[in-house]
């Protein structure tokens, strides 16, 4: 198996608060991975030390075996581009794109102006006349024409428009299947973006909590329903993330795999079995509970 990205014991703290504690994880060449947390949990961070845009406090960051950090060769195969403001406002949209081509050794001219005029860009405008949407167009654009080996979304589509996302997605998906990399979303539009995914990352207070195969995921994540009486003495033997009560109906999310027998059992008891969206699963992995 050959990976992409290795981090191994990355450590980074602001004011003596660990933003990012002793995270380890490897990441698969040519995959689709989501990147998921709450505000404040260290996912930009994280995403920030892997392009060298924050000095690590120890640690190790390699990407196809080549270390980061102030190393030209191995930046030069990842592309980053998040939600923040990252060119001088006054660099012409062109010149930006004209440094990326330089930069990034796989960047794809032609499908620069394709995506231009798809999403109705033009290049002589300047950085800081664009709207919030517009300048979020150059960095996707700039982000799919790079090619990268590994690209990182951070939150980066976060001012388009429902239609510009959906171009946006569209054209991710297209291209990546032309073109096999390493991407990573960072994202909170959770409901819209998680059948790309091919594996989750969730990341809570700087560790990861869970990093899972999406199909493997799907199957762990349980909604069970049904009256109190009978549901109780079964969630002692499962792990049981959330539950609530409503006029004695029990509603229960379970993150464990449930075999088929298992399944049914349940139904024959009258519980409801039905699979938890990746938002929810979300909500109740990070926020701890009930």
């Amino acid at each position: 198996m050959a990976f992409a990205l290795e981090v191994e014991n990355l450590n980074k703290e602001f004011h003596a608060v660990k933003a990012v504690d002793d995270l380890s994880i490897k990441l698969e060449e040519n995959k689709i991975y989501g990147l998921l947390g709450r505000n404040g949990a260290g996912k930009t961070t994280f995403l920030k030390l892997i392009v060298s845009q924050y000095v690590k406090d120890s640690g190790s960051i390699k990407a196809f075996g080549e270390e980061t950090f102030e190393n030209e060769n191995a930046l030069s195969k990842i592309c980053f581009v998040n939600d923040e403001e990252m060119f001088s406002p006054y660099l012409k949209v062109k010149d930006i794109f004209k440094m990326a081509k330089l930069f990034y050794k796989n960047w794809d001219e032609n499908y620069k102006e394709i995506l231009l005029s798809k999403f109705e860009l033009h290049e002589n405008q300047k950085y800081g006349e664009l709207s919030k949407g517009n300048r979020a167009c150059v960095g996707i654009i700039l982000a799919l024409s790079s090619r990268a080996e590994i690209t990182i979304y951070d939150e980066s589509y976060s001012g388009l428009d429902e239609v510009a996302r959906e171009i946006f997605y569209d054209e991710l998906l297209k291209d990546y299947s032309e073109n096999p990399r390493t991407i990573i979303f960072s994202t909170h539009f959770i409901s819209e973006v998680n059948k790309i995914f091919e594996s989750v990352i969730m990341i809570d207070k700087g560790k990861v909590k869970l990093f899972e195969d999406c199909d493997e995921l799907r199957e762990k994540s349980i909604m069970l329903m049904g009256e109190k009486d009978k549901l109780e003495e079964y969630l002692k033997k499962v792990n049981v993330i959330h539950k609530e009560e409503i006029g004695g109906i029990l509603r229960a999310a379970v993150f464990e795999k449930l075999t088929k027998d298992e399944k049914n059992k349940l139904k024959d008891m009258g519980i409801e079995v039905n699979y938890l969206p990746m938002e929810k699963l979300f909500v109740y992995m990070t926020k701890g509970g009930n």
